[in-house]
């Protein structure tokens, strides 16, 4: 996935070089993202995910980073050629995933499934007047491995309990 992404880049690089009279670059976005593994627990997201999707037909990649805010998933995700922008909530619901991402302008939404592994995610992004674009997000390899969501949320229900909330 890297290297595709990595490949990509190339390629848009060249296009951008080559005028502005250049006819936007077609790129086909498949979505498979492999089956769910029943009755097991949800794939842990936190950590950095590469990602491209393509809004009217021209490559747009960036970094989107998965942290925990207590027990929920937050984080923020950073486009090459804009402002990087806050992951308001992420909800899992076995491998589908969805997404709301503040703008300006408004939400943006993503919907979308996650591969078994949790390392790859693809979807469909949806813009706040309505519009549609694919969107792919592979995640980078990391030594450091936090407590899955689960584990946090036991975790904060200990800390409440033992607090007296």
């Amino acid at each position: 996935m890297i290297q595709f992404i990595a490949g990509v880049a190339l390629a848009t690089a060249a296009f951008a070089t080559a005028g502005a009279t250049q006819p936007a670059t077609s790129i086909a976005v498949t979505c498979d993202a492999g089956a769910a593994q029943a009755g097991a627990e949800a794939p842990n997201l936190h950590g950095h995910w590469d990602f491209l999707m393509v809004p009217r037909g021209t490559p747009s990649f960036g970094l989107m980073s998965i942290g925990f805010v207590g027990a929920d998933y937050g984080g923020s995700l950073a486009p090459v050629r804009t402002a990087p922008v806050v992951l308001r909530k992420i909800s899992l619901d076995g491998n589908r995933i969805h997404m709301i991402v503040a703008s300006r302008e408004g939400d943006v939404l993503f919907d979308g499934a996650l591969s078994a592994k949790g390392d790859y995610m693809c979807g469909t992004v949806t813009y706040h007047g309505g519009e549609t674009f694919p969107m792919v997000a592979q995640k980078r390899p990391s030594t450091y491995q936090s407590p899955s969501q689960a584990e946090r949320a036991r975790q904060s229900a200990e800390q409440g309990a033992a607090s007296g909330r």
